[in-house]
């Protein structure tokens, strides 16, 4: 099968979705499929050395019009190649099939709005980002991804995705089909675990007793690194004589703020900010358990990697890679990033030695069989699907491009200017 593969950046050091894709383009090709990826940057290390890479040129200045112009360009791109199906993730429209590892644009702004505590300052919040050029363009484009006309497949990451495509775009049952996400767990192997515990808690001042957790993100606000760090202090303040929990933060954000607010709780000497990791296997290895109480997630991909190095997990219900835990069994899931109490017993039974490990050895036996195997086989099966409804619409697929929209930059300027 050829595949076309669209994504504006593919550099796994830039996020999840990044990530994944990496991952997706060596089990195609190890699947014997034949891969161009459309980009406009990406880290060849990255990419298997049989894939092709077709450079998308974008034009305009600022992150919002090249966002705009890769979209227009690489439908033009795509429209070049004699593919089998063309597969799109993030913020592109001209494809057979979506797979939207960012989840649903419209959740994920009233996600964002819950972390607000009050009504106005959540409908001000909402307010705003709807003027935001950048906002607005994301739902210009998301609003093709998911028009009826063009019939594209979609793979949900997550049941909970799959009922945000039906509620904010009203996309029928029969298109989408749900297959929860999947990670390489060799990508994550270390030839040494022990030593690589030692050696990353020893930079951090950490002693092999300590009790540690990880949290990994590059929005801190909207994975909920406040939230857990108010769940800590509560914790300890409620009870001073409780076993005190390290928490490694790993990931971009403004560490400040958050440095901040556990100095008010008292807990700043236990919380420790790495930034971001180009390898991140040493953060997993010196952890005892992973934390991440977040307000959106789709499906999480760092709580199954987690998982796979053998660490128990607490997540909220507003994570769709919950969907494949069992509370209590691989970790605890909250019903909200705001739960306070049931964060605070959560960590609790983080810190129970017994419970934390029989956890630990379900959460690397789940992780394990969260297979990228299996994830690739029905993946191919959503695009063989997708490839007999396009050699059926023949040449009405050359012909029947739908205009891209038009977005007005300037009174002067409809479309991005070719610099």
């Amino acid at each position: 099968m050829r595949l076309a593969l669209v994504l504006q950046h593919v550099d796994p050091a830039r996020g999840g979705a990044e990530t994944y894709v990496a991952d997706l383009c060596r089990r195609l090709v190890k699947a014997g499929c034949r891969v161009d990826l459309h980009a406009e940057t990406w880290r060849a290390e990255a990419l298997p050395s049989e894939l092709t890479v077709v450079p998308v040129e974008t034009h305009g200045r600022g992150r919002t019009r090249r966002l705009w112009s890769f979209a227009i360009e690489s439908e033009a791109s795509l429209a070049q190649g004699a593919y089998d199906c063309s597969v799109g993730f993030i913020n592109t429209y001209a494809h057979d099939v979506i797979i939207p590892q960012g989840g649903v644009q419209p959740a994920s702004l009233l996600a964002n709005a819950r972390r607000r505590r009050s009504p106005a300052a959540r409908l001000a919040y909402v307010a705003g980002k709807s003027l935001n050029p950048k906002m607005w363009l994301q739902r210009s484009i998301e609003r093709l991804q998911y028009d009826p006309a063009r019939g594209a497949r979609v793979v949900a990451v997550s049941r909970m995705v799959k009922r945000h495509l039906e509620t904010f775009h009203h996309v029928p049952p029969h298109r989408i089909h749900v297959v929860h996400n999947a990670i390489d767990p060799e990508r994550l192997a270390v030839a040494q675990p022990g030593a690589t515990r030692c050696a990353v808690r020893n930079r951090l001042g950490l002693g092999s007793s300590e009790l540690v957790a990880l949290f990994a993100g590059h929005n801190y606000a909207l994975k909920g690194l406040g939230e857990l760090i108010a769940g800590m202090a509560a914790r300890i303040q409620g009870d001073p004589g409780k076993r005190p929990i390290h928490l490694v933060v790993t990931g971009g954000g403004d560490a400040a703020r958050y440095r901040r607010a556990a100095a008010r709780g008292g807990i700043d000497r236990f919380v420790h900010f790495v930034g971001y990791q180009d390898d991140v296997r040493g953060c997993y290895q010196a952890a005892d358990f992973f934390a991440q109480p977040t307000y959106y997630d789709p499906c999480s991909l760092v709580v199954l990697e987690a998982m796979a190095s053998g660490l128990p997990v607490i997540t909220t219900m507003q994570n769709g890679a919950s969907e494949l835990l069992t509370d209590g069994r691989e970790g605890r899931i909250l019903t909200a990033p705001d739960a306070q109490r049931e964060l605070t017993s959560a960590l609790d039974l983080m810190a129970d030695d017994a419970a934390r490990s029989a956890m630990a050895t379900r959460a690397r036996e789940l992780g394990a069989r969260l297979s990228m195997d299996d994830y690739t086989e029905r993946l191919l099966a959503v695009f063989e699907e997708a490839a007999v409804a396009r050699s059926r619409r023949g040449s009405r697929a050359r012909d029947g491009r739908s205009p891209a929209p038009h977005f007005n930059w300037t009174r002067e300027s409809p479309r991005p200017r070719r610099d």
